[in-house]
């Protein structure tokens, strides 16, 4: 097990030119790992994703980008090497990250992990990660591409592997870490959670679902072409992917769901295999839509897309693999109510509105408990600087030392 010695003494800018050095890597359609990372993702989706996957990824880990990061959330990056003047007061304060974060990570998103490892850095501390094997993984060709670069970081990050070892590996992680990042269900929540020491920090991201609002006004066959690639993208793999769209006018939902089915027939980015419990939850629904009313739009062939529009209001969440519900109703401002239930799990919502119709509207969504709200058309793609689940992404990491004068 690892037994980290401090990277307290890296320069931060010299920490940000080497992911940067790594991103210009990986963003070379021409760098051998650049040309592994595409085959390893293209095993479960397209060429056409995984190129885009990898270039979405690494086009925010870029030193503009990761200046602009923390020049957002702490003012001055420097901070993170020395005391520095405070902004409003007199005074100095130093940032300090965890000596050690143990990651628990996802693999359904292939991007998820490389940003941990990259605020961990940008923090100066070491990792110790497990990474679900459910999925292909970026994390090889990024560790690779860092080795390259600047082999003190690279090793400052260490994969447990899955072996007879894998559990007493993570436990002894969970006891030396000073920090927990941990992704996953309720289910692996709950589980993990037991063998983290009650004393030790730990930040859960749990499973979430985002949603799509339209008003009437805003319906077009140009809305439907987007919302199509928030669906496309990662297979609604992810917790900001559309499970719904709330549509005003009943007339204009249907509208819109036909769109929708049309954009997403002649979308150029090929789906990935689909399992066969989601295949099966996907055929039940194209059954049971009919029966209470609604209209189902579906590929011509398998399960490679299906766009049900659902007279039901209430909120539905959907088995994903590019399933899309469309649910009219009379007024945005109901949408609410429906969310309600909802609202310990919501993430993201996509919105298009006249401004004129949104001042009270997004108070509500935020007071609900949504944490982003963006236009329909970028809800896969959020900044470096979005605040995943409401939170920093580097303020949530580290602790402050103030100097009084």
């Amino acid at each position: 097990m690892l037994e980290p010695t401090p990277l307290i003494a890296i320069p931060i800018f010299k920490i940000i030119d080497a992911i940067d050095a790594v991103a210009t890597m990986l963003l070379n359609p021409a760098h051998p790992l650049r040309q592994a990372a595409e085959v390893q993702l293209a095993q479960s989706s397209s060429k056409e994703m995984a190129q885009l996957v990898i270039n979405d990824l690494f086009c925010q880990l870029t030193k503009p980008m990761l200046v602009q990061l923390l020049e957002e959330e702490l003012g001055d990056p420097l901070m993170l090497d020395t005391f520095r003047p405070r902004r409003n007061t007199k005074g100095l304060v130093k940032a300090y990250g965890p000596r050690l974060i143990t990651h628990i990570l996802p693999g359904n998103i292939p991007g998820i992990a490389v940003m941990s490892f990259v605020f961990a850095l940008l923090v100066k501390s070491h990792s110790i990660a497990k990474i679900s094997s459910h999925g292909p993984s970026l994390v090889p060709h990024f560790l690779s591409a860092l080795q390259q670069v600047d082999p003190t970081l690279s090793d400052a990050i260490t994969l447990i592997l899955s072996g007879e070892n894998e559990k007493a590996l993570i436990n002894e992680a969970f006891n030396k870490a000073n920090l927990v990042i941990l992704y996953g269900s309720d289910e692996t929540v709950r589980t993990v959670w037991a063998a983290i020491p009650p004393e030790t920090k730990t930040i859960v991201y749990g499973p979430k679902v985002s949603l799509g609002m339209i008003a009437k006004e805003e319906v077009s066959p140009t809305l439907a072409q987007k919302a199509a690639r928030d669906i496309a993208l990662y297979d609604q793999r992810g917790c900001l992917s559309p499970h719904l769209y709330y549509v005003e006018d009943a007339t204009e939902a249907l509208r819109f769901a036909q769109w929708v089915a049309e954009a997403l027939d002649k979308i150029p980015l090929s789906k990935g295999p689909t399992n066969p419990e989601t295949a099966s939850a996907i055929q039940q629904w194209r059954g049971a839509i009919p029966l209470k009313g609604g209209t189902v739009f579906a590929s011509k062939e398998g399960v490679d897309w299906t766009v049900l529009y659902d007279p039901n209001p209430s909120f539905t969440i959907s088995p994903c693999a590019r399933t899309i519900f469309i649910k009219p109703i009379p007024d945005l401002a109901h949408v609410i109510t429906y969310l309600k239930p909802m609202q310990s799990i919501l993430s993201a919502v996509g919105l298009a509105a006249p401004s004129s119709r949104t001042p009270s509207l997004l108070d509500d969504l935020g007071r609900l408990g949504v944490s982003r709200i963006c236009s329909i058309g970028k809800m896969q793609e959020p900044p470096l600087i979005w605040h995943h689940d409401g939170r920093f992404r580097i303020l949530d990491l580290l602790r402050f030392v103030d100097l009084e004068p």
